[in-house]
């Protein structure tokens, strides 16, 4: 129920109200009407949001409070760390920068669909749709744990669809990974450490097995089977920022597992064992790892993924290829076993991946291909018989 008074020369409305989530009677209020007539019109506005929305005190909240009480209540505790670094990044420099100042019952759902279109221009289908899961989780809690509404204002939203042609993952053919390779191994002139051939083994390593970064990073001499020439990959590195870095458990059960590695890849790591040796008797301030890993920067510690990112992409540049991130070395990995005739089943469980959906839909121009060569073969055998 409303009621009005009159301050001076202005009017003020107050709105009672049960407060859905305490069971207890509230008021809002506002004043510097000129009028009661004002007033009551602006009354009548508020009171409908209420019973419909169900918007409380909360509801004029800022977005960016409402995100730092929401992370830190219902996804922190919640989800493995390296999640919830990734939500709070994907918070901290996507959502804030466009909503930080609105309130949360200013969200209208035309606004954020043209904010969806919009990231569509800068960003891939699937960022967008990290980003999205994000804020319309963020504002399905606002509903159900904080009664803050009644109804998520950004439901149905629509992501705009990659084009088929723009949908390719990232690699390098065969011949560009000999170049890149080639690259890499050519000592940079006045480097610091130009006799260490660790850049070259991790990339190799990465492009052979089709292991992650971060998974790469985390590796331990204990986790190589010589004998059995195989890799045991259980854990990930994860370097959150303005915070120390850690090795926690992989992305999911599946990236649990231990794969077979080439002789090639073998022969590599043995000689980074021995050349981790010669880099420690030339540079002296060269440090052990202290937890035995196979890839390590000069103090000892973890390397720095955006370290090694930034090293990927000079490459790159200095080999005249496509500027790509590491992450291709792993599309790399999967395309050249598909375009060898692997079985899709056995990429899907070498890479780590949930399911084999996941692999053919991820390198579905390459498994098209395959289906059309496998066709191809059918016909000529039944015109050779």
């Amino acid at each position: 129920m409303a009621f009005f008074r009159k301050r001076g020369n202005k009017w003020e409305y107050r709105i009672s109200y049960v407060d859905r989530r305490s069971g207890t009677t509230k008021e809002t209020s506002k004043g510097g009407f000129k009028t009661k007539k004002e007033a009551q019109i602006a009354a009548t506005e508020a009171e409908s949001k209420i019973n419909h929305f169900g918007f409380s005190e909360n509801g004029n909240e800022k977005i960016d409070h409402y995100f730092q009480k929401w992370l830190e209540t219902y996804k922190k505790p919640n989800v493995k760390p390296i999640t919830y670094s990734l939500q709070e990044r994907n918070v901290r420099l996507n959502i804030l920068p466009r909503w930080r100042n609105y309130r949360l019952k200013d969200i209208t759902r035309t606004e954020y669909q043209q904010w969806i279109n919009e990231l569509r221009d800068h960003y891939s289908e699937g960022t967008v749709r990290r980003i999205h899961s994000i804020m319309s989780a963020a504002l399905t809690d606002a509903v159900f744990e904080f009664n803050i509404f009644r109804e998520n204002p950004i439901q149905k939203i629509k992501i705009p669809k990659d084009n088929q042609n723009t949908s390719k993952v990232p690699y390098f053919s065969k011949t560009e990974l000999g170049t890149f390779l080639t690259t890499v191994k050519e000592p940079v002139k006045n480097a610091k450490y130009n006799k260490s051939i660790q850049y070259y083994v991790l990339f190799n390593l990465m492009a052979r097995t089709g292991i992650r970064i971060d998974e790469a990073l985390a590796l331990r001499w204990d986790d190589l089977d010589e004998a059995k020439k195989s890799l045991t990959i259980n854990k990930t590195l994860v370097y959150p920022l303005n915070s120390s870095p850690y090795v926690s458990t992989p992305k999911s059960k599946q990236s649990d597992r231990t794969i077979k590695v080439d002789n090639t890849t073998m022969k590599l790591l043995k000689q980074q064992q021995t050349n981790r040796e010669e880099i420690h008797y030339l540079y002296k301030n060269y440090r052990r790892s202290q937890d035995n890993l196979i890839f390590y920067q000069h103090d000892g510690r973890w390397l720095r993924t955006n370290v090694v990112r930034d090293y990927f992409k000079e490459i790159c540049k200095r080999a005249n290829l496509p500027v790509l991130s590491p992450h291709a070395l792993r599309h790399t990995h999967a395309v050249h076993l598909l375009e060898a005739g692997v079985q899709i089943k056995y990429v899907s469980e070498r890479l780590g991946h949930a399911n084999m959906n996941v692999t053919a839909d991820t390198y579905l121009h390459v498994t098209e291909k395959i289906e059309d060569d496998a066709l191809s073969l059918y016909e000529n055998y039944l015109q050779d018989s």
